[in-house]
């Protein structure tokens, strides 16, 4: 048991800090977690048919209870959305001015940020990614407004079971009705993405400025199909990997919530999915799945392989690893101290009552 918690210590560590002292590994991180997904693996002695058959699924394919794998995963959807988005270049380039004002980016972000439990959260970060990469704003502008919009995203995606695989794996272990998640955390929820929408719009404010010279962003094919390969090697990566760090989940499972709550900053780097299979079962109460499941979303937000609309949102627009952790980090741990005092002590039961509405 040593052995492996040293070893899962020792690649978390890895994955934190290479990417922060190695341009060459920051600029190839897709094929960095990969190899270290594979070593891990490995090392770990985790290689079997069925791991292997979930990590080349989980980028093609979402699951859904009773029916299986539904082939419509995170790979098709960005390539879907960016030969679409191909396509209307030219119409979409007009609309650059429209798109990148701080008030339309604010209202996208609230509006993909709520819908993305009905439409998904792979959907809803295409769709933000694509229109940021035609907006007519500078790099660290349109940064910004991606890092935000992927804190919203991430967090209104954990409502219902078809909006992510977090709360997809949560609501068929936990053996619940399709809208029990809404009743646990709608509260948390609205509050987090009200809050990054607002946030875009009064950051991004003071950054805009009419007349600035922008390049115009000119996507290229085979770009659209690089960046859909790329996205494909890192959810592999992910699934493996958050099977590499189950046990020390595990061993967490025995604390209380206040314990899971910060244990959830794992899922900056590791599969909050994967957390979530490890954790969650029907005797888990209310108060300490909602603490657990808010902290895993928001700290997914803090780190380009935490959640999916990161990783989506981060390849359009080449955001570098550092570049998003500096953007993230200070308003993420910030929110995240402030909203783990609202789901701890302020109100550590859902407002809702959790069986009230299935």
């Amino acid at each position: 048991m040593e052995t492996g918690l040293f070893l899962q210590m020792t690649f978390l560590t890895l994955l934190l800090t290479l990417p922060l002292v190695s341009k060459k590994v920051e600029h190839n991180l897709e094929v960095f977690f990969f190899v270290v997904s594979l070593a891990a693996a490995t090392v770990g002695g985790l290689w079997s048919f069925e791991l292997l058959k979930e990590a080349l699924l989980h980028p093609l394919a979402v699951y859904q209870p009773g029916y299986g794998y539904v082939p419509i995963g995170i790979t098709q959807v960005v390539l879907a959305a960016g030969l679409t988005f191909y396509y209307f270049r030219d119409k979409l380039a007009a609309k650059a001015d429209a798109i990148a004002r701080p008030a339309v980016l604010a209202v996208l972000i609230f509006a993909f940020g709520m819908s993305s439990s009905v439409i998904s959260a792979i959907v809803a970060a295409a769709v933000l990614a694509e229109l940021l990469a035609f907006a007519k704003a500078p790099h660290e502008y349109k940064a910004r407004a991606a890092v935000y919009g992927a804190f919203a995203i991430g967090a209104g995606a954990a409502l219902l079971p078809i909006g992510e695989p977090l709360s997809t794996i949560a609501v068929a272990k936990l053996k619940q009705g399709f809208f029990y998640l809404v009743n646990v955390l709608i509260d948390a929820v609205v509050i987090i993405v009200a809050f990054f929408a607002v946030y875009t719009y009064v950051t991004l404010k003071k950054m805009h400025k009419a007349g600035v010279e922008i390049e115009p962003y000119e996507p290229e094919l085979r770009e659209v199909f690089a960046r859909a390969f790329k996205i494909f090697l890192f959810i592999f990566a992910l699934t493996i990997l958050g099977e590499f760090f189950k046990p020390l989940a595990l061993i967490v499972a025995e604390f209380g919530k206040e314990v899971l709550y910060v244990f959830g900053l794992v899922s900056a780097v590791a599969d909050n999915a994967t957390l979530v299979a490890a954790l969650v079962s029907p005797e888990m109460g209310t108060d300490a799945l909602r603490s657990f499941l808010i902290s895993l979303v928001l700290s997914g937000g803090l780190a380009i392989p935490g959640n999916v609309p990161n990783i989506v949102l981060a390849s359009v627009l080449l955001i570098g690893f550092r570049e998003w952790l500096k953007l993230a980090a200070p308003i993420g741990i910030a929110i995240f101290v402030l909203i783990g005092a609202y789901v701890l002590v302020l109100v550590p039961h859902p407002p809702i009552h959790p069986y009230g509405f299935n």
